[in-house]
């Protein structure tokens, strides 16, 4: 019978790691730097991702007039303040409880592993490092690794090619929306982890994912959920 995973990929903070990083602060920082550049306040939210916040105010910046070379540098400043807060969540990095177990029976089975982050890719390393988990992973692609970030179907395509596996034999792992929308939009198997995001964000995708599993009942939900795809 032919093996039907033959890859994982892992979304990373909050899934692998603790969720330890201020994201709300970041939002903020994002947020100020966006207004000192003449955003207004109405046009931006911490309800929305810092990439959403980004996406608007550069269809703002081009109605202004400022050139694209100046937007540019304004997104590397918010781009800066933001990964300076993810260096800080990344040394303090604890892994999720139940997730060791996890990663062990995909290495005792042969399932290839790897990661695919809104991260950058150094903090990204630095996260692993810090748990202890960096060895159980062939790629990780953050957002400095690719221009088209999940749920775009690039993301995960790149992963793929990478690892020399085919999208349909190709399970994500992960606690939002994006990373069931970015299994959806490649035709893979997907799995959802219910975890202690704030209430405001989004999880309808997580109705059209292979399955939902609570955090609290890891390993051996997401260990059974797992051997029914290999």
């Amino acid at each position: 019978m032919k093996k039907k995973v033959k890859a994982v990929i892992w979304d990373l903070d909050g899934t692998l790691i603790d969720f330890k990083i201020n994201s709300i602060g970041a939002r903020r920082k994002a947020i100020k730097v966006l207004k000192n550049y003449g955003i207004p306040k109405k046009e931006l939210s911490i309800q929305k991702s810092i990439l959403e916040n980004v996406k608007n105010s550069r269809i703002l910046f081009k109605q202004y007039g400022i050139p694209s070379e100046e937007v540019q540098k304004i997104i590397t400043e918010v781009n800066d303040a933001v990964i300076a807060v993810e260096r800080q969540a990344a040394l303090k990095a604890n892994l999720t409880k139940g997730i060791k177990e996890v990663l062990e029976f995909l290495k005792n089975n042969n399932i290839k592993q790897a990661i695919f982050t809104y991260n950058t890719h150094a903090n990204t390393l630095l996260s692993l490092k810090t748990a202890g988990i960096v060895s159980y992973f062939e790629i990780i692609i953050g957002r400095d690794d690719i221009r088209n970030l999940k749920p775009h179907p690039d993301h995960l395509k790149r992963i793929c090619e990478l690892l020399n596996v085919d999208i349909d034999r190709v399970l994500i792992i992960g606690d939002t929306n994006t990373d069931i929308e970015a299994a959806i939009n490649i035709g893979s198997y997907s799995i959802a982890l219910k975890t202690n995001i704030p209430n405001f964000i989004n999880r309808d995708a997580f109705k059209k994912a292979d399955k939902v599993i609570d955090v609290k009942e890891l390993p051996n939900a997401l260990i059974k959920a797992i051997q029914d795809l290999i």
